[in-house]
């Protein structure tokens, strides 16, 4: 505890800011999730987590339409979040930290591969394993 109010304030504001961007993540993930689990075809979820990172990772059988509509839904849904935010609080920036989801769309990024991958085999059956499981 401080009794400096500027030192507080910097407190807070890192403190505000550091969940917003741990929501913006936990929202993009969970958004992932509930897609897998709206397709028959995916009967495991392997979550994977590094450093600065985590994702989670279907295991089963979806259809080329079904990994990208599941790849597109963690970054619209954080954007969705970021937008009511904008909303809601349109001077406190922190809808950012959930609009910038939006680059996860991008082919260097899972997502962006996961949408591509989808794009190209639409409507065919694809088999889909967590990385290190042999099945």
């Amino acid at each position: 505890m401080t009794t400096d109010p500027i030192l507080f304030q910097a407190g807070l504001w890192l403190l505000v800011h550091a969940l917003f961007l741990l929501g913006g993540f936990l929202v993009h993930e969970w958004s992932h999730v509930a897609g897998m689990r709206l397709f028959r075809g995916v009967s495991d979820i392997v979550i994977s987590a590094g450093v600065l990172r985590f994702s989670v990772i279907p295991v089963g059988r979806l259809y080329g339409w079904q990994i990208a509509i599941v790849a597109t839904l963690g970054p619209s849904a954080s954007c969705l979040v970021g937008a009511l935010i904008a909303l809601l609080a349109p001077g406190s920036f922190l809808q950012y930290w959930f609009l910038l989801h939006a680059v996860f769309l991008l082919p260097f990024f899972g997502d962006g591969r996961g949408l591509i991958l989808g794009i190209r085999v639409w409507a065919r059956p694809v088999g889909l394993r967590a990385p290190g499981i042999n099945c």
